[in-house]
């Protein structure tokens, strides 16, 4: 239990917080994510800071822009599956109507948020234009990463993602886990096939 005493100042944090780059939402998303949106599934082996080592197998991702890390020519972070998911998986269970239609959906894949640290993502960047296989484009915030348990999903119930099944990566939004997203803002932004993201 929390002294009285100690409202006061608990409630100065609080509104610190909200003032804080990066803590600002979307309409009926203004509170923040619990802190059991997600579950750390595996903590990962590579920390930010570290190199990233080139690919030795398919590359399943490209990052560019406003990037600090990179191991691949002009500029550019190339990943394979084995060292995407070294960052750390983590899975959420919701609804996938944006693709599927399905009401309950387990994901797993790397936290949007920690690929960013990983990738060195400086800190004025404020949005990712992600590519899908077939160049289709949309404009995520870097607040979105922030403030919700957005993945990268490499896996759903389980079963890796084909390019047959959106993958074989994707940008899958907590609906149905988080309340409050609506999908007329965050639909447009749960793009599949995902193949490059550039940070702006």
């Amino acid at each position: 239990m929390v002294p009285r005493s100690a409202f006061p100042a608990v409630l100065a944090s609080s509104l610190l917080l909200l003032t804080l780059p990066g803590c600002g939402a979307e309409p009926r998303a203004r509170a923040a994510a619990p802190a059991a949106d997600h579950t750390v599934v595996t903590a990962g082996t590579l920390r930010p800071g570290q190199a990233i080592p080139a690919p030795t197998g398919t590359v399943v991702l490209t990052l560019r822009g406003a990037i600090t890390r990179h191991n691949g020519p002009d500029g550019t972070l190339r990943f394979d599956m084995r060292t995407l998911e070294r960052i750390g998986l983590a899975e959420w269970t919701g609804s996938d109507a944006v693709a599927t239609g399905r009401t309950r959906v387990r994901f797993r894949g790397v936290l949007l948020r920690r690929l960013l640290q990983v990738a060195g993502a400086r800190p004025g960047a404020r949005t990712l234009r992600a590519a899908a296989l077939n160049d289709y484009k949309v404009t995520i915030p870097v607040a979105d990463a922030t403030r919700l348990p957005v993945l990268l999903a490499t896996t759903a119930d389980g079963r890796r993602m084909s390019v047959a099944r959106y993958g074989p990566t994707r940008v899958v939004y907590p609906f149905g886990k988080v309340p409050g997203l609506q999908p007329t803002v965050y639909d447009p932004r749960s793009i599949w096939q995902v193949a490059s993201i550039e940070v702006r």
